[in-house]
This record gives C-alpha cells, sequence and structure tokens, in this order.
C-alpha cells in the first residue's frame, strides 16, 4: 500500500511542477513559485547505500550551487542515518514526517463538533474565503506575501477544468475556520494542506473536515486515504485518535545554500 501512496505524492507534485527522471531520481521544478520548497525538490528513489547516497545529494548540491540557486532539498521515503548526514558537505536541516492511512468506511466513528460545517470550494466566494483562511493559517510561519502567493499557485490547479485536486473550506457560525485539500489518484485519497486556525483548534473542527472527506471518499468508492504529518507534532496525535495508523516514512533535508528570500 505504501508504493501506492507514493505513486500519490509523485501525481501530486506533478500537478504543480516540471520533473526530470532517471534511474536514481526525481529533479521537480516550479517555474511560477521557485521558492516553493515542495514544489522544487530532489527525490531519491532508493536507498541504494551510504556511499551512493552521498554521492546523489553531493551531486545534486553541486547542480544547485553552479546555478545559482538558493537552497536543495532532498526528499526520500526511507530513514538516512545521522552517520551519512554528517559526512555531506554542507549540513543540512534534517525533518522527519510519518505517512499515516485510514480506511475511509471509519468516517462513520468520527464525530467532530456539530457546530461546524465543510464544503467544497467550487465557486468563486468559497474559493476566496479557503484562499484568506489558508493565508491567516501560514502567515506567521511563511510571511503574509510568500503566504499569499503560495495559496494563489494552488489556485491555480484548483480551478483547472476536470481536476484531481480540489480545495475544502470548513465553517463556524458561517466564518471561514479551517481548510484542506483532497486529492484523488485512481483508488486513494490524499489529505493535504490541514489547517486549522489556531484559536479553534482542540475544539473537533479538524475531525469534522476529517470525517466529511473520508465520507465523501467512500462514497465515491476509494477505500484508502492518507496524509502526511511531522513526525513529532501534536497534529500527530489526533490523527491517531481518529483512527489512522502509520504505513512508512518520509525524510527531508533543506541545504541553505546563499541568503535568498525562500519559502
Amino acid at each position: 500500500m505504501l508504493n501506492q501512496y507514493i505513486d500519490t505524492e509523485i501525481k501530486y507534485v506533478k500537478a504543480f511542477s516540471e520533473s526530470m527522471e532517471n534511474v536514481d531520481i526525481i529533479r521537480f521544478w516550479d517555474n511560477s513559485l521557485e521558492g516553493m520548497y515542495s514544489h522544487n525538490f530532489t527525490y531519491i528513489k532508493n536507498n541504494t547505500g551510504m556511499d551512493k547516497l552521498r554521492n546523489l545529494i553531493s551531486e545534486e548540491l553541486y547542480l544547485r550551487q553552479s546555478s545559482s540557486k538558493g537552497f536543495l532539498q532532498v526528499v526520500c521515503d526511507f530513514s538516512i542515518s545521522n552517520e551519512l548526514i554528517s559526512s555531506l558537505p554542507i549540513e543540512p536541516t534534517v525533518s522527519r514526517y510519518d505517512y499515516m492511512y485510514i480506511e475511509t468506511a471509519k468516517y462513520r466513528f468520527l464525530k467532530g463538533n456539530p457546530n461546524c460545517y465543510v464544503t467544497k470550494a467550487e465557486t468563486s466566494e468559497k474559493l476566496r474565503d479557503g484562499v484568506n483562511v489558508d493565508i491567516l493559517a501560514n502567515k506567521a510561519a511563511m510571511g503574509n506575501d510568500f503566504a499569499g502567493k503560495r495559496i494563489n499557485r494552488k489556485l491555480e490547479i484548483y480551478r483547472l477544468p476536470d481536476s484531481n485536486l480540489n480545495l475544502y473550506v470548513c465553517y463556524n457560525n458561517d466564518m471561514p475556520i479551517g481548510n484542506c485539500e483532497l486529492f484523488i489518484n485512481d483508488k486513494i485519497g490524499k489529505i493535504e494542506d490541514f489547517d486549522i486556525l489556531k484559536q479553534y483548534q482542540k475544539r473537533g473542527f479538524g475531525t469534522t473536515v476529517l470525517k466529511h472527506l473520508l465520507k465523501e471518499l467512500h462514497e465515491k468508492n476509494i477505500e484508502m486515504a492518507y496524509l502526511i504529518t511531522d513526525s513529532s507534532d501534536t497534529a500527530k496525535e489526533m490523527y491517531s485518535k481518529c483512527g489512522l495508523s502509520k504505513a512508512g516514512e518520509k525524510t527531508q533535508l533543506f541545504f541553505k545554500l546563499a541568503d535568498k528570500d525562500d519559502n
């Protein structure tokens, strides 16, 4: 099942990014938003051993430095040892994430908060609400300007005819308080960019969003859904309580190469 989630991840990124692939890596880039790390990175396909991994990463570093890019992000769906990380020519920031999955039929066991509702952003008004709440949720981490550029880049894909990627908005008393993406790849649903505004967290609104998405997927005969969460993040506790289980790991190595205004 993990291979299906990985395939879905790759197709999700390709919705935004161009790519170049060889036997070892996939290199993604988004010319519309070059500073967005999740659209511009190198994916290493397999754990080929410490020496080859070191060489692959070192070569990517050299190429990025030669092209005067301000950063390199390397992503893989396996753990990278501290020994390998310490042997690299530049020390990266390391982030570790978990794939977590759930059967969509389990929506029946989720309760959530009855004082909210969730809807797909199919109108200009709903899309505007989703954009505004996304900026509010992310501006502290990204800055207001980049948070706006980021969600507006995503808006281009939401608006495409027959897009497999849609935005959902959570409302409390008709006030937008959260949003979430749902990407469908064949029989797999990917839940992404799941945000509830800080002042509304831990009140069941996130569970309501999850229940809504799972129910919608189940009604489309899609049996499995997954998301990726920081392995040490408190949100992981909520997902576990909702019935999600760990399917695999993802590692990100971020190398800052120059002082540029990237996010």
